[in-house]
């Protein structure tokens, strides 16, 4: 008789807790879980073609526009601190993501949430803040302020949203995740480039 009530109360628990986890975040009416599902439902197409390629891009970039500032100091087009200041600029919001990531430990929607899959191959990494849109961000400031012409800017700041928002869409970060990645990202940015002139 014991074991029947403690089997019967195991599968309650069972029950209860598949039906807790069974949620979904666009019935939601928090405003985060909202604007997570808009951006997450952009399933076009076009949309899909977009974000996909702009997320191709996002590691070539981050590594790249550092070789980039690099390559502009050997051939003499940008003086050696301006390197510097973007190189140090990528480390620096490097190690803040890292961090900030290992001390909130925020899972990612698609953990959280029965009706957001992950587009591609999921992250392992915590969610919070958006390591993408923090780096994103740094090199779109970085080089906006070291180089600050309108054919540099523009370009910069759409990429860096684009790399962002895409997050969001593929289901890997919700949207206060890659606003504060951006803040973070485009604040040791400007930090740097004000400390070390």
């Amino acid at each position: 008789m014991k074991r029947r009530g403690l089997w019967s109360g195991l599968v309650l628990v069972v029950l209860i807790t598949a039906g807790a986890r069974a949620q979904t975040a666009c019935d939601r009416p928090a405003l985060e879980l909202r604007l997570l599902c808009t951006a997450y439902r952009w399933d076009g197409p076009v949309a899909s073609a977009y974000f996909e390629t702009v997320d191709v891009t996002a590691y070539p970039m981050f590594a790249g526009l550092t070789v980039v500032a690099w390559g502009g100091v050997l051939a003499g087009r940008l003086e050696r601190p301006t390197a510097e200041r973007v190189t140090l600029a990528t480390a620096a919001t490097t190690v803040l993501v890292f961090g900030l990531k290992a001390l909130v430990r925020r899972d990612r929607p698609f953990d959280a949430w029965d009706d957001i899959a992950p587009r591609g191959d999921p992250p392992t990494s915590h969610a919070f803040p958006s390591g993408h849109a923090a780096l994103a961000f740094t090199l779109a400031t970085a080089w906006s302020l070291e180089v600050p012409r309108i054919y540099v800017i523009v370009p910069a700041y759409v990429w860096a949203t684009s790399v962002a928002v895409g997050r969001v869409w593929k289901g890997v970060h919700y949207p206060t995740d890659v606003l504060a990645g951006a803040v973070l990202g485009a604040g040791v940015a400007w930090t740097v480039h004000r400390i070390w002139r």
